[in-house]
């Protein structure tokens, strides 16, 4: 799945059948099931018989709704079965969907039995991506969730759980117990009892919650030995007492009491000084009441018959006994110092909420605690925005407050004793240092790392370095990056650390020891993940088994209206040209340096490659019919360091010598390249492309059908048959070997090449007969041809990969196109 929760693109009312949404989904697939959360408030109270307010769950009332797909295609979800309800999309007010369905399943075999759950202990080691987890979770049973990491202090650091389902579960979601540096993203919570996102005893530091859907989190009960003993686990869809955490993007929507909530409460009993990781890795003891958020921004809740955001504010209950007339239990004390009793960050290192969004529901926002600053709060629809809070130390920025029913800012008081106390201002400093993760190695050969992982800060994070090696970054709340490393030692260590805008470097940075493996086992570029972003790879050097492999797509195409002719697959290029008259070759210059390109003549051809193909992938098939309707130009060889220096001013190229390949580009810095040549160049389209490196031919090199024959065409690393490097383990300087039957050099190996397309590894099974330009949008850049360190599969001209358009490596490289109406 490209993300398994997304906001609604239009309003949808009862009776509709059809859903649209904000942006295309990819994984999603007729018969998942799916949640729409409610866009409707929910009631504070109702009235028993004798006049006392009850305050019921919002699920016995609840115009959230679960559904069937049908169809899916692009944005468009059909459903199996009418709405019920209106569920609204208005500007920044919008719903969300959620898919429940995964392939990969853990659930109890008797949901009204017994129930099971899962669990990392110290030292486990692994992480959950797109798995789903329903009917979990023993009611009323501590320690027994349907995900649970057990103090498992730094040693997952690391791990993540990404793009998961926990639904229906009988004690929470996912809990995090004495575990730091847990990175948890994408991930959908739906009807939990209990707290859902929870934290269990405090000393939890440096974990990132991050894009994760919170809906239905349900009243329950304390737990009977349960590690923090103030905690009533009235249902917060996210719930902590340390805050020194990473929240962002999460959404949190009709949860029985709170959206958001940081508890902490000092008792005769227990003591919130507790023992915590300090920034050099060693555990302190301090007062958790007082650590500030590592980032709080972007988070959103809706539809919250009480607290969105309760920042260690008093939690009253969920009961009918000792009410006041808010409904609350009467408890003074807690009532004018709140959970916290008064304490939080000081005035140098205050709690900082960046953009949050709160809508349709009761309370906004509740502190007892001081040292708080603001930038960014939108609160539409609203009773209370700012309710009874401690106001030292509080500083708001950047607010919008729309249609309030009741007040703005009601009853505020202070912890102190005097005005002064209550005036005081808070002048935050910058003097904390970021967090780093590696959550993934990827060998692309024995001699080449790819090291990705996430960074967060409260400020920008401006440098991450793997042993000394700078990333490459992807700014965000969550600053996801990649490193490759070539020539690592047999065994060792990759450090990762980060640097923010502001000089603070990370002391402890991850350390992940290392073994160098024998062999190579991917090359797809990573997906983005939980915290790198990263997901499996699209593609694997052997070849996966296809039980049934897909029918050929080889319908009769009509080409009676095009303008210009077809190929027949036979005749020279140079009789084409004729034919059309054109130039069979050009020659442009770019900065006083020649380009050579050659006529690629317009055709028809099979895009993909047959089921019994050594080495083939499932995206590339089915294969199907393909019309390239117009002839263009196709410069003969990758594009050389020397012309890239000329028209650049520099040279990122490892392996340097002017007349190979310029390698180490990204996708962005190819476009970049044509962009300032001065002319009309353009990468080819993936289907350009294929159709190029065939010439004509339809086996799966231009020069034969074996790996050996590919030999005459291209470099290449390590194979099954060649069993050794054979390009001398680096780049080589271009036309060397064979060109192909367009009189191209290289379309077989030396450096991987950047096309134009988003990549998707389903694209093949819709795409279209004409001139196919990929999917709309996507994560990753198509790469073709294979390269000087890859095996003679990976060069076969249907075989595909989709890489982040920012990664950067000694064997990325492009060459590009010239459309024959635009030649200059």
């Amino acid at each position: 799945m490209n993300r398994s929760w997304v906001k609604l693109g239009e309003t949808h009312y009862p009776g509709e059948s059809q859903i649209v949404l904000a942006e295309p989904v990819t994984g999603w697939n007729a018969g998942n099931q799916i949640t729409i959360p409610t866009t409707e408030g929910s009631p504070f109270y109702t009235e028993d018989k004798d006049g006392r307010r009850i305050i019921a769950s919002v699920a016995d009332n609840s115009q959230t709704e679960q559904h069937e797909i049908s169809n899916v295609r692009g944005s468009v979800l059909t459903l199996k079965k009418p709405l019920k309800f209106k569920h609204e999309a208005v500007g920044r007010f919008r719903g969300e969907v959620a898919n429940l369905s995964r392939n990969v399943i853990v659930e109890s075999a008797d949901p009204d039995g017994v129930r099971g759950h899962t669990m990392y202990h110290h030292n486990s080691a692994g992480s959950l991506s797109h798995v789903e987890f329903r009917h979990l979770g023993k009611e009323g049973v501590l320690g027994r969730y349907p995900i649970h990491f057990h103090q498992c202090g730094d040693t997952m650091r690391g791990s993540s759980v990404v793009g998961c389902s926990i639904w229906d579960s009988k004690n929470r979601w996912l809990t995090i117990h004495g575990t730091d540096y847990l990175v948890v993203r994408d991930c959908v919570g739906f009807r939990s009892i209990g707290h859902g996102f929870f934290f269990e005893d405090g000393t939890e530091v440096n974990n990132v919650m991050d894009r994760n859907l919170a809906v239905q989190a349900l009243m329950g009960k304390p737990l009977p030995e349960q590690n923090l003993p103030f905690d009533t686990n009235d249902a917060a869809g996210f719930w902590w007492a340390n805050c020194q955490n990473s929240f962002t993007r999460n959404v949190a929507v009709e949860c029985d009491k709170h959206g958001y909530r940081f508890q902490m409460v000092k008792t005769d009993t227990f003591d919130p000084e507790l023992r915590v990781r300090q920034v050099d890795g060693k555990l302190k003891k301090v007062d958790v009441r007082t650590l500030p958020f590592i980032r709080f921004e972007g988070n959103e809740a809706r539809s919250q018959r009480r607290f969105a955001l309760n920042l260690g504010g008093f939690h009253g209950q969920s009961t009918t006994e000792d009410l006041d007339r808010d409904g609350n239990v009467i408890d003074r004390v807690a009532y004018l110092g709140g959970d916290v009793q008064g304490v939080g960050p000081d005035a140098l290192h205050p709690f900082r909420i960046k953009d949050f969004l709160v809508w349709r529901s009761h309370w906004a926002f509740h502190s007892t605690a001081p040292n708080v600053v603001i930038d960014g709060f939108t609160a539409h629809d609203i009773n209370y925005v700012v309710w009874r809070s401690n106001i030292a130390g509080h500083d708001y920025n950047h607010v919008d407050f729309q249609n309030i029913h009741v007040s703005t800012f009601f009853n505020n008081w202070g912890s102190g004793n005097n005005r002064s106390d209550l005036l005081r201002y808070v002048d935050p400093v910058d003097d904390f240092h970021p967090s780093s993760v590696i959550t993934g190695v990827d060998w692309l050969t024995p001699y080449t790392a790819r090291v990705s992982g996430v960074s967060v800060d409260d400020v920008r994070v401006k440098q991450v370095t793997v042993n000394g090696i700078p990333a490459e970054l992807q700014d965000g709340p969550v600053t996801t990056w990649v490193a490759v490393l070539a020539s690592p030692a047999l065994s060792g260590v990759f450090e990762a650390k980060a640097v923010d805008e502001n000089g603070n470097a990370e002391t402890t940075g991850h350390r992940l020891a290392y073994t160098r493996p024998l062999q190579s086992k991917r090359i797809s570029q990573p997906k983005p993940t939980a915290a790198s972003q990263a997901a499996p790879p699209v593609s694997e050097l052997t070849a996966p088994t296809e039980v049934q492999p897909p029918v050929e797509r080889d319908q009769p195409v009509n080409t009676s209206g095009l303008k210009w002719p077809l190929w027949d697959g036979r005749q020279p290029v140079s009789e084409y040209a004729k034919l059309v008259k054109l130039p069979a070759k050009k020659t442009i210059e770019l900065h006083g340096i020649p380009l050579e390109l050659k006529l690629i003549p317009a055709g028809s051809f099979l895009m993909g490659s047959p089921s019994d193909e050594v080495g083939r992938s499932t995206d590339e098939s089915p294969r199907h019919r393909v019309v390239i309707s117009e002839p263009f130009y196709l410069s003969s060889g990758e594009i050389t360091q020397a012309l890239y220096e000329k028209v650049m001013g520099v040279n990122p190229s490892h392996f340097k010598a002017p007349d190979k390949p310029v390698e180490q580009v990204t996708w962005h810095d190819a476009i970049a390249f044509i962009k300032a040549s001065g002319a009309p160049l353009r990468l080819p389209t993936e289907a350009q492309w294929e159709y190029a490196c065939r010439a004509g031919i339809t086996t799966a090199y231009s020069s034969g059908t074996t790996q050996q024959s590919a030999l005459q065409a291209g470099w290449f690393g390590y194979g099954d048959e060649l069993n050794r490097a054979l390009s001398d383990d680096e780049s080589h300087p271009s036309a060397q070997k064979e060109p192909n039957g367009f009189g191209l050099y290289d379309m077989h190996g030396n450096v991987y090449e950047w096309c134009a397309d988003w990549y998707s590894p389903t694209y093949y099974k819709d795409s279209p007969t004409m001139d196919p330009q990929g999917p709309p949008t996507g994560d990753e850049r198509v790469l073709r041809g294979g390269s000087w360190e890859a095996p003679a599969v990976n060069a076969r001209s249907a075989n595909r990969n989709g890489y982040s358009p920012n990664s950067r490596g000694y064997v990325l490289g492009f060459r590009v196109a010239l459309s024959v109406d635009s030649s200059p």
